[in-house]
C-alpha cells in the first residue's frame, strides 16, 4: 500500500536534518503502532520458546528498518549495514547526528537572517523560507517542555510572519507596507494571497 512507504509522505534524511527528519519518522511509525520496536517496549520474543511470534516480529522489524533505508540518503545507507535491527539502527543514528543540533540551529539561524527574495517568485521564496523555518522550529521545539510550546509556538507565527514579510524584493514594498499597518495584521496565509494579487498585477504590467 502506498501510505506503507515512508518517502511518500515524509521527509529523507540527508545527514543535516536530523531533528526533523527523526521527528517525522517518530509519528509516522507510532502511527502504525510499530514503535515498541524502536523505544524497546515491544522486545523480540524468545525464539526458541515462541518462535512463530519471533518469526512476526521480526518481519515488523525489517518492515521499520525498511522505512529508515527508504528515508535516509544513499552514503548514510552504507553505514547502516552492520545494524541488525531498527532499534540498533534507529539509535546509531540518535548518537551520530543528535549532537550536531545546536551548530545546526546556528547556521540556520545565520541563512535564516540573511536570505532574501532576490530573483525568486513569490510561491519559490515561500518555499525556502519556509524549509528553513521548519527545520529551525524542528529543533527548538524538540528541547522545550510541552506546558511551554504553545506560547514558544505563538510567538513564532508572528516572528515567521515578520522575517518572510522583511525579506520581499522592493517592488513588494507597498502591498508589505498596507499589510503591516493593518490592526491586526493579517495571517501569513492572507498576507501571501495579497502578495501572489500583487505579483500577478506587477506580471501583467511587464506584458502590456
Amino acid at each position: 500500500m502506498a501510505t506503507d512507504k515512508y518517502e511518500s509522505v515524509l521527509i529523507r534524511f540527508n545527514g543535516k536534518n536530523y531533528s526533523a527528519w527523526a521527528f517525522h519518522f517518530k509519528i509516522f511509525v507510532k502511527g502504525k503502532d510499530l514503535w515498541g520496536h524502536i523505544d524497546g517496549s515491544k522486545p523480540a520474543p524468545d525464539k526458541d520458546k515462541e518462535k512463530d511470534e519471533h518469526a512476526k516480529w521480526e518481519v515488523k522489524d525489517a518492515q521499520i528498518m525498511a522505512w529508515i533505508l527508504g528515508s535516509v540518503d544513499p552514503n548514510i545507507i552504507l553505514n547502516l549495514q552492520p545494524f541488525k535491527t531498527a532499534a540498533e539502527m534507529w539509535n546509531y543514528l540518535k548518537k551520530l547526528y543528535s549532537q550536531h543540533n545546536t551548530a545546526r540551529r546556528f547556521q540556520l539561524e545565520h541563512e535564516l537572517a540573511t536570505i532574501q527574495q532576490g530573483s525568486l517568485s513569490i510561491s519559490d521564496f515561500y518555499s525556502s523560507f519556509m524549509n528553513l523555518w521548519a527545520e529551525y522550529t524542528d529543533i527548538v521545539y524538540a528541547n522545550l517542555p510541552p506546558e511551554g510550546l504553545s506560547s514558544v509556538q505563538l510567538v513564532h507565527e508572528t516572528t515567521k510572519k515578520d522575517q518572510f514579510l522583511m525579506k520581499l524584493r522592493s517592488e513588494f514594498e507597498s502591498t508589505r507596507s498596507s499589510l503591516m499597518n493593518r490592526e491586526p495584521v493579517p495571517s501569513l496565509d492572507v498576507c501571501l494571497n495579497a502578495l501572489f494579487r500583487e505579483e500577478q498585477r506587477i506580471q501583467f504590467q511587464w506584458l502590456m
